[in-house]
């Protein structure tokens, strides 16, 4: 494999692009995303990889692209490479299989007779339309035939090698409904058993890159700028948020023995959930964590702290909170399951982690029309990710539908209390109103909370 950096500032957040076959890094170069390096991976002759260069960053966001996913799929197996979110593209683990990936007959076909214009026939079915070949074409890989050759035969044999090792663990995959060179029915089969794959219906095999990595990765200073924006209405409008930090108190309360004497509450928000075990417990220390703080009355124990919960549970000692709380924040987070570890980490014996999320029901209307980013696990996907030396105490959910008179009031509702920061929307405002689904006149939206409450074992 050859590793190429198209940009290399000093970030300490790596985008890590898996290539598909016959590409270079000359298609990835004008890819940009602030606090970002990127670095693509390309040529599957040698599956070598030296991933010594990837020690620097503290989080590594992998994409992976056609073949790109098998061979990322086999380097993860392979070496130490652990990506903080992995996301599959218009790729499949069984990259030539006549039911799951690019059927036997036309991948053998390709290789017998690859010639310059059959590898232009290729590239223009790669694209989605004229358009799309031209400015590819502005950026087109520079190989030669031969090599392209000694790759697909190189991925061939890969492929073949039913004993080795290979990464099924993928975060999210997106399929293309126009992709004409994986047969769309195949790629629906290679990932109907994950759950946050979305389809991108008009899409093509070569994918909007720069739209594609600004929806997949979260902006936490558009979440905290939108946050700030709703600081004033979120209160007034946000009555499931309410419900969902009511419950999830009661459920904390049916779990704890004594009051905790320090707990961290890991996106705070307004208070709701902090004004609920503050008027019934006094510990000594509270620690409020929030992109986007608001001043609220709290003890003389409490901290107010601005900052990302997942950098800032990084910096913290072992065993110092007695109870850890997040409601209604950890779909925010790029990886649930290192946050629950580090949460796990800095837990004290016995303490407890009460949290919610979302599940995939939420908002499931507005994805429906959308086709944004699926990041909602469901309760147990969630229940998996329980570090060792936890255990579950509770795991509840529901679904919570609130209905409005029109499509226009859910967008209102969505920006007065700040849930909506999607950095690049796929749909406008003016289409989602003119696509927005409706029963018996209604427009509903749905809400799908997950509660989880974890114990860490004591040490006896």
């Amino acid at each position: 494999m050859k590793l190429e950096f198209t940009v290399k500032q000093g970030n300490k957040k790596l985008i890590l692009i898996f290539a598909g076959w016959g590409m270079d890094s000359n298609l990835f170069r004008d890819i940009r995303l602030d606090g970002h390096d990127i670095a693509v991976v390309w040529d599957y002759r040698d599956m070598t990889l030296d991933i010594t260069p990837f020690a620097v960053y503290s989080d590594i966001y992998l994409f992976a692209w056609s073949f790109g996913v098998f061979t990322a799929a086999r380097a993860i197996a392979e070496t130490s490479l652990n990506p903080t979110v992995k996301i599959a593209v218009n790729g499949s683990l069984n990259p030539i299989d006549d039911r799951e990936g690019i059927p036997v007959a036309i991948f053998r076909g390709t290789l017998d007779n690859l010639s310059p214009r059959n590898l232009d026939k290729f590239y223009r079915r790669m694209c989605k339309d004229t358009d799309d070949f031209t400015t590819f074409n502005t950026h087109r890989p520079c190989r030669e035939l031969d090599e392209l050759k000694e790759e697909l035969s190189s991925i061939a044999l890969l492929a073949a090698d039913e004993t080795a090792n290979i990464m099924t663990d993928w975060d999210r995959a997106v399929i293309s409904g126009n992709d004409r060179i994986f047969p769309i029915e195949n790629l629906r089969r290679a990932w109907n058993f994950l759950p946050r794959t979305r389809e991108l219906t008009a899409g093509a095999h070569l994918p909007d890159w720069q739209s594609l990595i600004e929806q997949e990765i979260i902006d936490k200073s558009l979440v905290a700028q939108r946050f700030s924006k709703s600081a004033t209405t979120y209160d007034a409008n946000a009555d499931v948020q309410r419900h969902i930090a009511e419950k999830l108190w009661n459920l904390w309360q049916d779990a704890t023995t004594q009051p905790p004497l320090s707990i961290l509450e890991a996106g705070y928000g307004t208070g709701i959930l902090t004004r609920l075990y503050t008027s019934c417990w006094h510990p000594y220390r509270i620690s409020l964590w929030d992109l986007a703080p608001v001043e609220i009355d709290i003890p003389e124990a409490g901290e107010i702290i601005a900052g990302d919960a997942e950098e800032l549970i990084r910096l913290m000692p072992e065993n110092y909170y007695e109870a850890i709380v997040s409601a209604s924040a950890m779909q925010w987070f790029d990886s649930p399951e290192r946050w629950l570890r580090n949460a796990a980490r800095i837990l004290t014996p016995g303490g407890i982690i009460a949290v919610s999320t979302f599940g995939p029901d939420n908002m499931r209307e507005i994805a429906e029309v959308t086709q944004l980013p699926l990041r909602y696990y469901t309760a147990d996907e969630l229940t998996a990710m329980i570090p060792d030396g936890c255990s579950v105490i509770a795991v509840e959910e529901e679904r919570i539908i609130k209905e409005f008179t029109s499509p226009r009031e859910v967008l209102n509702h969505l920006k007065l209390t700040g849930v909506n920061a999607m950095r690049c929307p796929a749909t406008s405002a003016k289409d989602l109103i003119a696509s927005y689904p409706m029963t018996d006149g209604k427009a509903r939206l749905t809400y799908h909370p997950i509660y989880l409450i974890i114990k860490k074992d004591t040490n006896e």
